[in-house]
This record gives C-alpha cells, structure tokens and sequence, in this order.
C-alpha cells in the first residue's frame, strides 16, 4: 500500500487538478481512492470536473481548504490529490444532508451509505473512517455523534471541518463526483493491514477548574453563575493583562477551553466570539454541567505536538508506513504563523523523511485520544499513518 501525493499552483482550476492528478497517479498500479485539497481559489465547480476527468473510474472526495498540506511544504493556493495505490483496499462514500437542518442524522446518513456493502470491520484495526463536515452553520460534533452510531468506535477515525475563508467564502465538499455544501462527507477504507491514528493538541490547562452553569449548544453563557467572560477575565489578570469584549478575541487565540476527559486529556474548544452578556460563542457544543479549564499554550508547544501525533501515529501502525493522511486546525495556523513550516516539518520527520505526506487546514478535526471514542476537536492535529 502506498499514498502518492501530486499538487499544482497553476492559475487554472482544471488544468491545477490535471496536473496534481498526473504527479499522483504517476507510477500508480491499481488505485484504490483519491483525496483532493484545493484552495478556496479555485471553483469548486471547476474542480470537480477536472478531477471526474483525471481520476476516471477511481473513487474520489475531498473538500476546499485554505491551504493543502503536502509533505514539508505548506501551499496556500493550490490542489493537492493522494492516491492510495493498493489491490486489496476495499472503499465506499456517502454523503449526506442537510447538516443545518440535522447534523447528527447527516451523520448517521453519510456513514450508513459508506458502509453499506461493506464487509464487519476487520478485527485487526484496519478499517478507516474519514469523516469532511461543514462546520459554517452547525455544531460539527453532532455530525460525529451520528456517525459514531453507525459506524462504532473500533475503527480509525480521522478527518475534519470546512468552515469559511477570510473572505467569508463557503467551503465545499467533495464527494460521489458532486461539489456539496452543508454536508457531510463519509469514506469507509477497509486496508490490508493495521492503521495507525494520534490525536495532539500541545494545550496545557491553567488556573482552577469551573464549572458550566448554562450552555446551549456552542454558546456558554455562564461559568460557576458568572458570565463566561468573568472566567476569561480572571484568567488573563493573573497574566497580567486585560481583557474585555474588545481584547477577547487576541487572548482567546492563545487560551482556548479544556474539557477534561476520563484518562487525562482535554478536548478543546475554541472560542469565536462574545455578546454583550459575556456569553461566548464556541466552534463546537460545550456540555452544560462539565467541568472546564482556560487552556494555555506556546508555538514551541504546538509544534511538539506535531511531532508526538506522528510518532504516536507510527507506533499505531506498529509496521513499516506507506503514506500519512494530516488534519491540522486553522486556528493553529492563526497562532504559528510562519511556524507552521515547523509544525509540519516536525510531523514529517517523526514520520520518517520519504513517507508521502497529504493534508489540509480545517476548521475543526475529527479523532479520538488513543483507541477511544472518536470526537470532534478545535486546535488540534489529527494524523492517520497508512500501512505500507
């Protein structure tokens, strides 16, 4: 089994996927899937039916992202294509709508019809489930949920969020030769061997635990019977700065929410905005009644991350690796800057300097800490290591 990986720059939506197509097919004996990133420069429209043409027969998804990751090098424009080339891979899509109306049956949807005809998951932790979901008018982690009833945790969860531009463009996503949008996108990849998947973040809680006092969906109105914002507050003071609705925004870059999980970890939850009331807009659900934490953490730390996601990503697979599959979360890249060259570099030497390598920015990812529950995450990276 082996991930080629091709991309392009070229100005030209098809003649940018035609040209990604042929460096990733090169060599190519029997291509089982092809995953495609391109930039929110391109039409999606256009797009889709360049990699119709290219790709043939081969089943195919992808999404529109802010930036294709591919290898050591990070392209800001461009369309990046991997092409799982193995006989004995087995794959099936689904897609599923509208997210807006019912995320989580979306997601029950999409997952069915990608297992549908598909043999029991093999016992040996082989088979993938790739979940892209858009994240622009809806609590992602729903569409999780759902997935997860059809789908079951004794598989390899990976994938991510579209969410919007800087611009306010509207990502797509890609799949069954269509350009979608509020949907969500499901691929079951049944490999001949064990997989490998790490979930890192690099976040550290600081200050006491509080407690969610009122919580809809993803705002979080109140902490310990304050408004969230007090919580913040208190936070950034004994830092010795000052936050308030203004100054929120640059703290919160930098000091997302911990949710504490059973054996240690915390999932993480990344504040968007506040409202007058101090109530805080989240990307994803925060759980009224849980117990959170303002997390804390440094460009240094981030970048370790990286590098323990694709070691870990490694030792999973426990074999030789074929290729690797990176979600990484935009609001990462909000905070690294021009380190996140570091942040993949890192990622592709822990994964070993001739591992082909493909991924994407996303606005939010799917994954799960060790073997567990998968579960949909903010500012973190999601690895998923291909048996060779």
């Amino acid at each position: 089994m082996r991930l080629q990986v091709g991309t392009s720059t070229e100005e030209d939506a098809r003649t940018a996927v035609a040209a990604a197509a042929r460096g990733a097919l090169v060599g190519c004996a029997s291509p089982a899937f092809a995953l495609v990133f391109s930039t929110f420069e391109y039409p999606p429209e256009a797009v889709v039916e360049a990699a119709n043409r290219e790709l043939g027969d081969i089943p195919w998804a992808g999404a529109v992202t802010t930036a294709v990751l591919a290898g050591r090098h990070v392209v800001p424009r461009g369309v990046g294509i991997g092409v799982i080339d193995c006989e004995r891979t087995q794959v099936r899509i689904g897609a599923a709508g509208s997210m807006k109306t019912d995320a989580r049956d979306a997601g029950r949807r999409a997952a069915r019809e990608a297992l549908t005809g598909m043999p029991l998951p093999p016992a040996d932790r082989s088979r993938v489930m790739l979940l892209l979901c858009d994240t622009d008018t809806c609590d992602a982690a729903e569409a999780v949920h759902g997935a997860l009833s059809v789908a079951g945790s004794g598989v390899a969860w990976c994938g991510g969020g579209t969410g919007t531009s800087s611009t306010g463009a509207r990502s797509s996503q890609f799949a069954l030769g269509q350009a979608f949008r509020d949907h969500v996108i499901a691929v079951a990849l049944d490999c001949p061997s064990r997989v490998g998947v790490a979930t890192q973040h690099g976040w550290q809680p600081t200050g006491p635990p509080a407690m969610v006092t009122r919580a809809v969906g993803c705002l979080l109105e109140r902490l310990e019977h304050r408004p969230a914002l007090e919580i913040y507050r208190v936070a950034a003071e004994e830092r010795g700065q000052l936050v308030d609705a203004k100054q929120f925004g640059a703290f919160a870059i930098t000091h997302p929410l911990g949710i504490p999980q059973a054996h240690g970890e915390y999932l993480i939850r990344d504040p968007v905005s506040v409202d007058d009331n101090g109530a805080i807009s989240f990307m994803a659900s925060v759980p009224d009644g849980a117990l959170v934490r303002v997390m804390d953490g440094t460009p240094a730390m981030l970048v370790e991350a990286a590098r323990v996601a694709a070691s870990t990503a490694c030792q999973d697979a426990g074999g030789v690796i074929g290729g690797a599959l990176v979600f990484d979360c935009i609001s990462r890249y909000l905070m690294l800057g021009d380190r996140l060259a570091d942040e993949i570099s890192a990622c592709q030497s822990a994964l070993g300097p001739d591992v082909p390598v493909l991924g994407c920015l996303t606005s939010g990812e799917v994954g799960a800490f060790g073997a567990r529950m998968p579960q949909f995450h903010n500012k973190t990276m999601v690895v998923l290591a291909l048996p060779a």
